[in-house]
């Protein structure tokens, strides 16, 4: 007959086991970065800008880079979400940015 310490044993490697298998997932798993997190303003247009062409010209560039940033920064939460396996996704492709001359 088995000794009633080691029945009680067993369950409680077992346990163990399966509770440090839990925590190994957790602790592998990487999270988006803070700046994909962080909130960035949208560019002011300066009142004085109003009666200037080229002002006015580097505004809207701003403020198109400024979505553009923003959309991006979407696309990479939406990649990170859909490898956890979140149900429903349709996420862009990575953007390859071209290589510069030189």
């Amino acid at each position: 007959m088995r000794s009633p310490t080691f029945l009680t044993l067993c369950p409680l490697i077992a346990g163990s086991l399966l509770l440090a298998s839990g925590c190994a997932d957790r602790a592998s798993q990487t999270f988006p970065s803070a700046a994909d997190l962080a909130v960035e303003p949208k560019p002011l247009l300066d009142p004085a800008a109003v009666e200037s062409e080229a002002a006015l010209d580097a505004y809207d560039v701003e403020l198109e880079l400024w979505g553009e940033r923003g959309w991006a920064t979407v696309a990479r939460l939406c990649r990170f979400y859909d490898e956890l396996g979140m149900p429903g996704l349709r996420c862009p492709p990575p953007q390859v940015r071209p290589r510069e001359p030189g």
